[in-house]
Parts: C-alpha cells; sequence; structure tokens
C-alpha cells in the first residue's frame, strides 16, 4: 500500500471530475434549492417583518425531506461514471496496484462529497445574502415564532423547513454541521456502494439500489412510520433523531453515525476482496 500513489490517483479523478461538463448541473441544484427553500423563508420574513437566519436556509435544504431527495440525486449525476473504468483503466491499475486504486478511489470519492456539500453551502449563502438574513448564535423569529404569529395564514413550507424538532434542540450552527456531516456520510454510501457494484460489473444494480433505498426511505420519514431507521433517509436527517420539545433523542446521532460507516466498510471490503481476485486481463469486459 502506498500513500502517494493513492494520493495521486485520487488527485487525477478529482480533476477529471471538476472539469467534466456535468458539473453545470450544479447551477441547476442551486436554482431549485433557491426557490424550494430561500424563496419561502424570504416571504415568510416579509409577512412578518422579521429577517431570517443566513445558516437557516442551509438547515433547511439540509432536512428538507424533498431536499434529501434532490441533493443524493444531483450527486448520483454528477458521479455517474464512478469509477471509471474506460479503455484507460488497465494501465491506471498496473501503476498504482489494486488496493490503492481501491484507497484512492475511495479518497477521491470522500473529496468529492466535500466538495459537493462546500458548494452547496457557499452557493446557500451567497443566494441569501441579497435578502440581508442576520447572523448570530440564535434561530431567528422566522424560525421560532412564524407559525405562532400568522397562525392560519402562515406558510406551511416554512414549518416543513424548520420543524421545531431542530430549533428545540440544537443552534443554527450545531444544526448545519450535524446535518451536513450525515448527508456527507450519506453521499460516502451511496458511493461506495456504486464502487464494489461496478467492480462486480452489476453497476445498474448499484445505482437500482441507491435510488430504491432514497425513495422508499423519505416515503417512509414521510409516513414517519417505524421502518424509515431501516433506511438512510432517516438517519441522514437530524431532526428526526429528535422530539420537538424533550432532550432524549428518538435516535441517538452515534447510531446513524455507526449505520453509515459500518455500510461504507462494507462495500469497500467487498471492493478489495473483488479487486484482489478478480482477472482485468481484458479489456474488452469494460468495452
Amino acid at each position: 500500500m502506498s500513500i502517494r500513489k493513492m494520493l495521486l490517483h485520487a488527485r487525477m479523478e478529482y480533476l477529471l471530475w471538476l472539469t467534466n461538463p456535468r458539473i453545470s448541473i450544479f447551477l441547476v441544484i442551486l436554482v431549485l434549492i433557491h426557490s424550494l427553500v430561500i424563496q419561502p423563508l424570504h416571504e415568510a420574513s416579509e409577512q412578518i417583518g422579521y429577517p431570517f437566519h443566513l445558516l437557516e436556509p442551509i438547515v433547511a435544504l439540509c432536512n428538507s425531506t424533498l431536499i434529501l431527495l434532490i441533493l443524493p440525486i444531483g450527486f448520483l449525476i454528477l458521479l455517474a461514471d464512478f469509477p471509471r473504468m474506460d479503455h484507460g483503466f488497465l494501465l491506471q491499475l498496473y501503476r498504482v496496484g489494486r488496493l490503492n486504486w481501491v484507497l484512492g478511489e475511495l479518497m477521491y470519492l470522500c473529496i468529492a462529497a466535500i466538495t459537493y456539500l462546500l458548494g452547496v453551502i457557499i452557493g446557500t449563502m451567497l443566494c441569501s445574502l441579497p435578502y440581508v438574513p442576520i447572523v448570530g448564535s440564535d434561530w431567528s423569529i422566522v424560525a421560532t415564532d412564524y407559525t405562532a404569529i400568522l397562525k392560519d395564514d402562515a406558510l406551511k413550507t416554512v414549518a416543513m423547513l424548520l420543524p421545531g424538532n431542530l430549533y428545540h434542540q440544537m443552534g443554527p450552527m450545531d444544526a448545519v454541521m450535524g446535518s451536513c456531516f450525515l448527508l456527507f456520510l450519506y453521499l460516502t454510501l451511496m458511493g461506495t456502494v456504486l464502487l464494489a457494484t461496478s467492480l462486480l460489473r452489476i453497476k445498474f444494480l448499484g445505482i437500482a439500489t441507491n435510488a430504491s433505498l432514497l425513495l422508499v426511505g423519505t416515503g417512509f420519514v414521510v409516513l414517519d412510520s417505524s421502518w424509515m431507521w431501516a433506511f438512510p433517509s432517516a438517519h441522514a436527517l437530524i431532526w428526526v433523531h429528535f422530539t420537538p420539545y424533550f432532550r432524549v433523542p428518538v435516535c441517538p446521532l452515534w447510531t446513524s453515525w455507526l449505520y453509515f460507516s459500518m455500510g461504507a466498510i462494507i462495500m469497500i471490503v467487498l471492493a478489495i476482496l473483488i479487486a484482489k481476485e478478480r482477472s482485468f486481463d481484458s479489456i474488452l469486459e469494460f468495452d
């Protein structure tokens, strides 16, 4: 195992990913975030005459069941050719070694997921700045009192974007950090599923598995079914872990960290075992 070879391989794949024209879909994601998250918060702030917090759109997009469908799907589209196994694959495999190739792909996956989330966070903040949001350690009145002020005239979407399970349990910065970490683990898990299934030559099954877990899991969250904890969607939503008022969590956060970590580790171990045992003599199998 060579750290240098892993880093060089991850760097090469990452630069190819950044320069891929597919990265332009990120702009579409920002447009959706603006219309589905930032605009409703702005309308709510205008209704009651108080600005929203700069971090609240980020918390909302990481904890909305609808956005939870958009962000992972957008990442899967950007990662459509992961792992890259084209005509140059064999040469790269022989140059870095099988184990270094798998671990290099994992490093590239983690860096790509971090870049994607940072892009979403920075883009959301830039899109929010024209509405002059406030900053500070506490939630805004839009998050905490908007529904109580307007009652039946309140926009239902605002209550769905910022549920009481969040602002009664933690501050906005803690909510951002916790939500983004869970989402990072989710994106990494999806990528490792693609890595293992690609080496098994059943990548279509990996894509179908990720899509099915996402859709079914989100459905169980909407239905508030206890079955939701069997799927990654619930574990990626930090507000689902808490009740609206009591400090005792419904599901401890460490359980979700363990859920994602164990899933990713199993996929990585499977990928390493397959890469070590499988014959890659013929380039024709990748045509």
